[in-house]
C-alpha cells in the first residue's frame, strides 16, 4: 500500500479520524492503488478493469471533484511512464469544477502549469528547480523523495522540461525496479539509453542495453 502516499494528498480517501469511512472511498482507494500498480507493471488488462471500477466508485458520488479524481489518477499515472497529454476527460470536466487542488494537477499533469506556487504543494519544489535548469538541485530533490510513485512523476516532469541526465533516470529506475514496477523500470531504461547515445557513451549505453535485454527479447 506505500503507493497509497501517491493519492492519499490528492483524493483524501483515507479519513485521518476515527470516523465513518463511506464503502465508495474505501473501494476507490482499493481500486485506484490497483490501477497504479498494474500500470507501473504493464499489465493492460488490469490497467483497464481497474480503471473501470475506479470510476465507478467515484461516479457513486455524483460529484464532479470527486469523478474527475479518476480521470487526473489515470493522467498520472501515464505521465510517470513518460506519456504525455492534454488529459482531455479532466479538462472537459473544469467548468464543473470548485477544488482548487483538482485543478492544479490538471494543469500540472496537462503541462500548463508556469509558476511553481501554482503546482500542487507536493511537486513545487521540482517546477522550481525544473524552470532554470538546476539538474543537480533537481536530483538531490529527486533522490530524497520517498514514496516511488511521487519520485517517478517528479523525474517525469523534469525529463518533459529537458532538466534531467543520466542520474536523473537512474534514480527513476532504481525507484521502480524496487517496487517491481517493470513497465516503468523499461521505460526509464530506454530514456537513460537514449541519453547515453546522444552524448556518445557507448560504454554506458552498452551496459544498459545488457540489461533491458534480460527481460525483453528481440
Amino acid at each position: 500500500m506505500k503507493v497509497f502516499l501517491f493519492v492519499l494528498p490528492l483524493f483524501l480517501l483515507i479519513s485521518c479520524g476515527a470516523g465513518h469511512i463511506p464503502t465508495w472511498r474505501q473501494n476507490a482507494g482499493a481500486d485506484t492503488v490497483n490501477f497504479i500498480e498494474s500500470s507501473f507493471i504493464g499489465n493492460e488488462l488490469y490497467v483497464s478493469k481497474y480503471f473501470d471500477k475506479m470510476l465507478d466508485d467515484f461516479r457513486m458520488t455524483v460529484d464532479p471533484d470527486e469523478i474527475v479524481k479518476a480521470y487526473l489518477t489515470k493522467c498520472l499515472a501515464e505521465f510517470a511512464l513518460l506519456e504525455y497529454s492534454e488529459c482531455r476527460e479532466a479538462a472537459d470536466m473544469l467548468p464543473l469544477l470548485k477544488n482548487e487542488e483538482n485543478i492544479a494537477y490538471y494543469k500540472f499533469v496537462s503541462g500548463k502549469t508556469r509558476k511553481s506556487e501554482d503546482a500542487p504543494k507536493k511537486y513545487r519544489d521540482i517546477v522550481e528547480f525544473s524552470q532554470n535548469c538546476s539538474v543537480e538541485k533537481a536530483n538531490s530533490a529527486l533522490s530524497s523523495e520517498k514514496d516511488p510513485a511521487t519520485l517517478l512523476i517528479k523525474a517525469s516532469f523534469l525529463v518533459k522540461n529537458n532538466c534531467y541526465d543520466a542520474e536523473t533516470a537512474g534514480t527513476a529506475i532504481k525507484a521502480a525496479s524496487k517496487e517491481g514496477w517493470k513497465k516503468a523500470v523499461l521505460k526509464y531504461l530506454a530514456l537513460q539509453l537514449a541519453y547515453f547515445e546522444k552524448h556518445g557513451d557507448v560504454q554506458n549505453a552498452g551496459l544498459v542495453k545488457k540489461r533491458m535485454e534480460l527481460v525483453v527479447s528481440e
